[in-house]
């Protein structure tokens, strides 16, 4: 069953890549390219690697379609926690959906035993988003794992609050092949103001997985 939906995804994923790939110059509507740098890489209340990361991500658009890159990479060669992942979404108005391709690269960029590749779909996620009012919900399925994450996330005045559930399927994945709250998440953001023209967006955020019991607090910057 699961061999069934990976090439149904997979059949969805290269005609959207496709459409990406040729889009002409004349026609996109949408190129942007960035990186953050934050003090350590929490991903729904799970830290992975140590240390400090730097996540760059490049993304084209056209339309209501968007497909992009996005990574995040230690500071030091012993840090950990590199990944690589391929995305493309599609915004239909009311809900947006996401599939997502998820791959872990050795220190050198290449795909040793362990690690998918970068077209394997191992670690397929699809997802769907969407806005209500002033809450903001995210689902999303890994197809190999059977793991399903549902968050929701609101501001209470200058405070970003997440909470986030997961289930897992046969094997650990959010809480440990079990279900329950993985991430509760409080947050902020602000400008910090450089010269005249620049200032530099600064965020931070106490992070909480109940499940694990585990505790963070990031900080971090986008370029």
């Amino acid at each position: 069953m699961k061999k069934n939906i990976n090439k149904l995804l997979i059949g969805l994923l290269v005609p959207f890549a496709t459409i990406v790939v040729g889009i002409k110059t004349s026609t996109l509507q949408a190129q942007d390219f960035g990186a953050d740098v934050v003090s350590s890489y929490v991903w729904r209340g799970t830290q992975f690697g140590s240390g400090a990361h730097i996540q760059p991500w490049m993304e084209l658009g056209s339309g209501s379609l968007t497909g992009g890159v996005w990574g995040s990479f230690p500071t030091t060669a012993s840090g950990g926690g590199n990944e690589l992942d391929l995305w493309v979404s599609y915004d239909f108005g009311p809900l947006a959906l996401t599939l997502t391709n998820y791959s872990f690269p050795t220190n050198n960029g290449t795909y040793g035993a362990g690690n998918p590749g970068l077209f394997d779909s191992d670690w397929m996620e699809i997802s769907g988003s969407t806005s209500l009012g002033g809450l903001d919900l995210t689902v999303g399925y890994f197809t190999d794992a059977e793991a399903l994450y549902v968050e929701a996330g609101f501001s209470a005045g200058a405070v970003d609050i997440g909470i986030g559930f997961g289930s897992d399927g046969d094997a650990a994945f959010y809480a440990g092949g079990d279900s329950g709250l993985v991430n509760l998440s409080f947050g902020g953001s602000k400008d910090i103001k450089i010269t005249e023209e620049y200032s530099l967006p600064v965020f931070g955020s106490f992070i909480y997985n109940p499940d694990s019991e585990a505790a963070f607090l990031v900080f971090g910057a986008s370029f």
